[in-house]
């Protein structure tokens, strides 16, 4: 399963790649700290999952999410952030999350859930259809 990371914070980004990439089946296909650089790597490397923080270092997750979701990026966007969920996570479901996880609290939930779609995905035979990756039975 293919992962996109975005994520200003340099050790933040690092360490989730690294925890990511122990799991079986995900390689993490993309990095982007700012905005644009975010919307060109996910079009691009077409990821099966896109975990992306709502702080960067230009622009915002918000504008990354919309601008995917209107260019029919289908995968799964996790939003991973330390902003307060009660009043994010539903705008970021209303704007095509999949999921919200607070950075403090959920990182090991985003990993669980990341191992778990990727099992998922092997078992269903998902290859370059990240919409077709259920994400329960």
């Amino acid at each position: 399963m293919k992962v996109a990371v975005i994520e200003d914070n340099v050790p933040v980004r690092q360490l989730l790649v690294r925890r990511a990439e122990k799991l079986d089946g995900i390689t993490v296909v993309a990095q982007a700290s700012g905005e644009d650089e975010a919307v060109d790597a996910v079009m691009a490397t077409a990821p099966d999952v896109v975990v992306l923080d709502l702080q960067l270092a230009q622009g915002t997750g918000l504008s990354v999410l919309s601008r995917i979701r209107r260019r029919d990026f289908a995968g799964r966007v996790f939003v991973l952030s330390s902003e307060d969920s009660a009043l994010y996570a539903g705008l970021c479901r209303g704007r095509g999350a999949d999921a919200f996880y607070d950075k403090a609290f959920d990182f090991e939930q985003l990993l669980a859930d990341l191992n778990d779609l990727s099992r998922r995905a092997a078992a269903h035979g998902a290859t370059g259809a990240p919409a077709q990756i259920p994400l329960n039975d």
